[in-house]
């Protein structure tokens, strides 16, 4: 008698050289108890210590052993526990899930931060299991991982040079910030820096036009640089250094492009540092520290 119910997700990294016996018990176990299952690769745009193997890879991975009987799906990482557990749900609910859904992962990197509407239960292995984790002949795709985090642990760490722009008009009394989606402070408007970038002022401009859209400014200053603790390096051990300008906004009607979900022009003399997202508070102090030193408005 068939007694498997529902859907089992798996969520996690699976950032191996290859499927071990362990990892396949796991699994076992959940293929066991539901009629689909499906897994959820946590995915983070910048490579580190802790993510050195990219989406694609993990996936082939994934397929090689399992084919068509097991779902593999994306979940990039995200900087609140709250609004990645809430896009976790989103997307299962778009994979239309059969009746009841059970999630598995770890406890520490899982279960005790998912706060959404599924029922969780740790998966993980035993002390015991880990101990006696049998080493595995490298296949292709294995030597190919193997490769790629040996040579992310050779290489120098590296500094990300990035651009902001705090945009003002009325006298400086209004500033334009951007807010991205999953996201609930807001952050200036910028990017990394191209190589087809002549200056750090020409990618300053050339992000403005691609978050914001066309429109006159004038007055471009140089305000300073700093490092960012961007959430997404914090595992890593390169690093995001940006470069502050502000600039007078003259005319146009700024829209949300790139990945910018809104903009929207606030009273400079009402925003606080819990206006910004964490890692651009910095920068509006840096703002505040200027203008006072400066005694100038923008």
């Amino acid at each position: 008698m068939d007694n498997k119910q529902g859907t089992g997700i798996i969520v996690g990294r699976f950032q191996v050289l290859e499927l071990t016996p362990v990892h396949e018990r796991l699994i076992a176990v959940v293929q066991e108890r539901h009629k689909r299952v499906i897994v959820f690769l946590g995915s983070n745009p910048a490579p580190s210590l802790y993510n050195p193997i990219d989406l694609e890879l993990r996936q082939l991975m994934f397929n090689d052993r399992y084919g068509d009987d097991i779902a593999v799906e994306e979940m990039p990482d995200l900087p609140d526990d709250r609004i990645w557990s809430q896009e976790l749900d989103r997307r299962i609910l778009e994979l239309r899930p059969e009746e009841t859904v059970t999630l598995y992962g770890s406890e520490e990197d899982f279960v005790l931060r998912y706060s959404g509407r599924y029922h969780t239960e740790v998966l993980e292995p035993s002390e015991e299991e880990m101990k006696h984790t049998p080493q595995v002949e490298m296949g292709e795709l294995r030597d190919f991982r193997a490769g790629m985090i040996y040579a992310h642990l050779r290489r120098f760490p590296t500094v990300y040079p990035t651009v902001d722009v705090a945009v003002f008009r009325n006298d400086g009394r209004d500033l334009l910030l951007a807010r991205k989606e999953n996201e609930t402070r807001y952050r200036f408007p910028g990017g990394f820096t191209d190589p087809s970038d002549g200056s750090y002022e020409e990618a300053a401009l050339r992000e403005l036009v691609e978050e914001c859209g066309v429109m006159d400014i004038e007055s471009l200053v140089y305000i300073g640089s700093c490092r960012i603790d961007d959430w997404r390096y914090r595992n890593s051990w390169d690093v995001v250094m940006t470069h502050l300008y502000a600039c007078v906004f003259v005319e146009g009607d700024p829209q949300p492009n790139d990945d910018i979900s809104e903009l929207r022009w606030f009273e400079f003399n009402k925003l606080s540092e819990r206006s910004f997202v964490p890692e651009h508070q910095p920068l509006w102090e840096m703002l505040k520290a200027f203008l006072e030193e400066s005694e100038k408005e923008i």
